[in-house]
């Protein structure tokens, strides 16, 4: 759970610092991709067959499994990359410092840094890879799809009452969703309010106590990613405390993480998700498996490595 959230953390660094477009040829062959959300999105754009080597916590699409591991956060060495042919390598921003960014570029491997610190800046990251790998159309659907789904779910939670949302990320201590965050954006579209969204963070520490005495009206609890932990709509360890309005109503998710932290192309499917748990009533309570986490392949365990 700590290793997590502390890539939580990673993914809120803000500044897209990819070369300039006259500075970098049309595309990239071979890939090292560090960042969960750029594997999923190349797999959608149909150019997961460009990936080469992951980072650790990359579990889709499920053919990554067999490639090797680069590691979690830091930038690997040229040496491990030239090994692998690889002439891109691309992570979120902050993730490689100046010094690793230059040690790699002076060996020929160009770093892609994106920007997933908000919903906005996912998009446009989204976009930058596409045209990376020469997918610039592809992307571009992706995108506007993307942004009909969250605008369709809007449309759809516009009569219904607003709710107050706590969106968990981590525990001891406990972490959530706060302002500027992909999830305070979808939150909104999903007729919510998001009970932390005055704690100055995307990704904010916060106290319990505090939390309960604003009283949500609806808790999405990702925090736990063990294997095998029941998902579903459930109070769980929420249960202590029967007089929240979210126990009360039976409005308390267990989510896997993979379902709503990995800011990426599944941001519509996270928007439609995220208002059937605050409106189960109107819209339909998800299942257990529609809050699971992906199938572990090759005996991996999706639910410890899919940040």
């Amino acid at each position: 759970m700590r290793r997590a959230f502390a890539l939580l953390l990673a993914l809120a660094a803000a500044g897209c610092t990819a070369p300039p477009p006259s500075a970098r040829p049309a595309e990239s062959r071979r890939l090292a991709v560090l960042a969960p959300s750029a594997a999923e999105t190349l797999a959608v754009l149909g150019e997961s067959g460009r990936i080469v080597a992951v980072g650790d916590y990359v579990v889709w699409p499920p053919e990554v499994a067999a490639l090797p591991r680069i590691g979690a956060y830091d930038a690997p060495s040229p040496e491990r990359l030239l090994a692998l042919g690889v002439d891109l390598l691309v992570t979120t921003a902050g993730v490689a410092g100046r010094s690793e960014r230059e040690r790699l570029e002076a060996h020929g491997i160009e770093v892609l840094e994106l920007d997933t610190s908000t919903y906005e800046a996912t998009l446009a990251s989204m976009q930058a890879l596409g045209e990376r790998v020469g997918r610039g159309a592809a992307a571009r659907e992706l995108v506007d799809g993307i942004e009909r789904r969250v605008d369709a779910v809007a449309r759809s939670t516009e009569s219904l009452p607003q709710r107050r949302v706590l969106v968990v990320v981590g525990r001891d201590p406990l972490f959530v969703a706060g302002p500027g965050s992909h999830l305070d954006r979808l939150l909104a579209a999903a007729g919510a309010t998001n009970v932390a969204g005055d704690l100055g963070a995307p990704w904010a520490q916060a106290s319990l106590e505090a939390m309960l005495e604003r009283a949500p009206e609806a808790i999405v609890d990702t925090s736990d990613n063990r294997p095998g932990v029941e998902r579903g709509m459930l109070a769980g360890p929420w249960g202590r405390w029967p007089f929240l309005p979210a126990v009360a109503a039976g409005r308390v998710a267990s989510v896997d993480p993979w379902r709503l932290t990995i800011p990426g192309p599944r941001l519509g499917e996270s928007a439609e998700l995220l208002a059937r748990i605050v409106h189960p009533e109107s819209l339909g309570a998800p299942s257990a498996a529609e809050l699971a986490g992906p199938p572990a392949p090759s005996g991996r365990s999706a639910a410890g490595e899919a940040r």
